[in-house]
């Protein structure tokens, strides 16, 4: 069998620097905060950053910028967004939430249940001077509550699906925070499978709970409300989803999910035909 091959593109540009101008000294001091930043996150500084006169390295190295790059190249977002309001949900160092605010969007959220990765956010969008940015501490759960429902026009989730002990509630939350038609992108941990819905349970790896096949990623997107989604491999072991919030956001079963519906009757007949479902392969032996 022959190696999967993946699609190549450019990595996005950082467009921000710093005056070149600035002396040792002052270089110097940003460093230090920098460093005492990230000491102060369990995992240290997230995305690597070239500040113009220096550069800091990251856990998560530049793949925000890799994955801004593929956002482009299939024109999945805007090169654009003025006027628009947007949410960069999970956002950790602040790369990509940077990168849309200079597309000259009316408000950007950054957002992020840890207040040690939203300091490094709000250290970059205030070093640059970029005041669209707004930072959030808070769970993707708790957004509903954050932000006003049918509000954004854009929600980039990267990173977060597959941390998430509720995918579908995660999701569905998400959901009601976009306009009519409004676009939620997913960057995710996925396996790469289009015949069979189901998730591993990841036992915590990585920070991981699930690890859902890209067919899984597109029957939950379909549940909670959104168009099926397209699910496009990157890399090994990790996808992309653009999709958009369907007209009406039809829910079509709600009983037993952790969310507070008017009715919990389903909108659709359920079906007891058990070839509908795609579990995963399995091949035990009875022994």
């Amino acid at each position: 069998m022959s190696p999967q091959t993946y699609p190549l593109t450019s990595r996005a540009l950082w467009p921000f620097r710093l005056p070149e101008t600035l002396s040792i000294n002052e270089i110097q001091i940003l460093l230090e905060r920098i460093e005492q930043i990230g000491r102060e996150a369990q995992y240290g500084w997230g995305h690597t950053i070239d500040f113009g006169p220096f550069r800091v390295e990251g856990l998560l190295k530049e793949t925000y910028l890799e994955i801004a790059g593929f956002l482009d190249s299939w024109q999945w977002w805007p090169p654009f967004l003025k006027g628009k309001v947007v949410a960069d949900v999970g956002c950790f160092t602040g790369g990509l939430s940077l990168l849309m605010a200079n597309r000259n969007p009316e408000r950007v959220y950054a957002i992020d249940e840890i207040p040690e990765h939203l300091d490094q956010c709000r250290f970059l969008a205030e070093l640059f001077k970029v005041d669209s940015v707004i930072c959030i501490e808070a769970s993707l759960y708790e957004l509903p509550k954050k932000i006003p429902p049918g509000s954004l026009d854009l929600i980039l989730l990267s990173g977060v699906l597959y941390h998430l002990s509720d995918m579908l509630v995660g999701l569905l939350g998400l959901q009601t925070l976009l306009k009519p038609e409004g676009v939620l992108i997913i960057e995710s941990s996925a396996i790469e499978c289009f015949e069979h819905s189901y998730a591993n349970f990841c036992r915590f790896c990585g920070g991981a709970w699930w690890q859902p096949t890209a067919l899984c990623i597109q029957d939950m997107c379909m549940f909670t409300g959104f168009d099926r989604p397209e699910v496009r491999f990157y890399t090994e072991g990790r996808c992309l989803a653009r999709t958009v919030k369907s007209p009406g956001a039809q829910i079509p079963f709600r009983r037993g999910m952790n969310w507070k519906f008017p009715s919990l009757r389903d909108e659709i007949p359920r079906s007891m035909d058990l070839s509908i479902m795609t579990p995963a392969p399995c091949d035990h032996d009875d022994k």
